[in-house]
C-alpha cells in the first residue's frame, strides 16, 4: 500500500479510480469547441433560429455565449446516449417528428466527431503528469471510469499519451449502469486486482463523489480546476482540490 495526505489527513491506498472530462482532461480543451460545432451543425440541418440555438445548448447545460457550462449538466456528466436523447427531444418539442429529429441529431454527432481534431486541442490537467509519475513509482494502480464511450475515452488519453499510466480503462458502453452505480468502478477494479476500499475516487461532479461512498472507497475526491466554476456541486466530497499538488504520495 501507498500512503497519500489530503488536507493533513492520511490514506493508505492501492489505487485510485479518476473519471475522464475535467478530472485527466481540461474540460473546456475538450468539450467547449465541440459543443460549439454540434449545435451550429443540428441548428443548421434543423433550420433553427438564433434564439432556438440558445435554447438546444442550454438544454444540455451549456451556454453558447459565455462559453460556460453547468457542472451538474448532461454536457459534463451524462453519457453520448443521454445527449442525444436530450437534443433530440428539443427538435421533437420544436414540432419535428420523433425519428426524424433522432436521425438529425445522430447524423450530425457523426459528422462533427469525425473531422473534430481532438488532438490539436485536448489538454491535460496541470500538474497531472506528474502526480501520475509519483503514483506509478509508489505502486499505486491506476483506473479510470468515464461516462464517455470506451473508444473514445481511450482515444483522448492516447491522444495526450496518458494511456500507459491506465490499467484499465472502463467507458459508460461497458457497464449496465453508468454513474454513480458502482458498475464501473467494480469493474476497473477487478481489472486492476484491487479492492474497492483500498481505492479513493477523483472526479468533478457530485455522481463521482457518490460512486465512491456507494463503493465504500477510502476517500471522495472533488477537483475543479476552472476558475469560473465554484465546488458547491460536490456536495458528497470528502475533499476538494483545486490542484493535484494538493495530494501528496510517500511509500509506506
Amino acid at each position: 500500500m501507498a500512503k497519500i495526505n489530503i488536507d493533513n489527513q492520511t490514506y493508505h491506498i492501492d489505487g485510485i479510480l479518476f473519471d475522464k472530462d475535467g478530472t485527466l482532461i481540461n474540460f473546456r480543451s475538450l468539450w467547449v469547441t465541440w459543443a460549439d460545432k454540434l449545435i451550429d451543425n443540428i441548428v443548421s440541418a434543423a433550420q433553427l433560429s438564433a434564439k432556438d440555438k440558445e435554447a438546444l445548448a442550454h438544454s444540455i447545460g451549456f451556454d453558447v455565449n459565455s462559453e460556460k457550462w453547468d457542472p451538474k449538466g448532461p454536457l459534463c456528466i451524462g453519457s453520448l446516449d443521454d445527449l442525444i436523447a436530450i437534443l433530440s427531444f428539443h427538435l421533437y418539442q420544436k414540432g419535428m417528428p420523433w425519428n426524424e429529429a433522432v436521425e438529425i441529431v445522430i447524423n450530425t454527432y457523426g459528422k462533427v466527431d469525425k473531422n473534430h481534431r481532438w488532438d490539436k486541442e485536448i489538454q491535460s490537467i496541470t500538474g497531472l503528469r506528474h502526480f501520475l509519475n509519483q503514483a506509478k513509482e509508489c505502486d499505486i494502480k491506476l483506473g479510470v471510469i468515464t461516462s464517455d464511450n470506451h473508444d473514445q475515452a481511450v482515444q483522448h488519453l492516447n491522444a495526450l499519451q496518458l494511456d500507459s499510466y491506465f490499467g484499465s480503462v472502463i467507458g459508460h458502453d461497458q457497464v449496465e449502469r453508468g454513474k454513480p452505480f458502482p458498475d464501473m468502478a467494480e469493474l476497473a477494479c477487478h481489472q486492476l486486482g484491487i479492492r474497492l476500499d483500498q481505492t479513493i475516487v477523483v472526479g468533478d461532479s457530485d455522481g463521482d463523489m457518490i460512486l465512491g461512498k456507494k463503493v465504500n472507497a477510502v476517500a471522495s475526491v472533488g477537483i475543479v480546476t476552472e476558475p469560473s466554476i465554484g465546488a458547491d456541486h460536490l456536495i458528497n466530497a470528502d475533499h476538494i482540490i483545486r490542484s493535484y499538488q494538493d495530494i501528496i504520495i510517500n511509500k509506506n
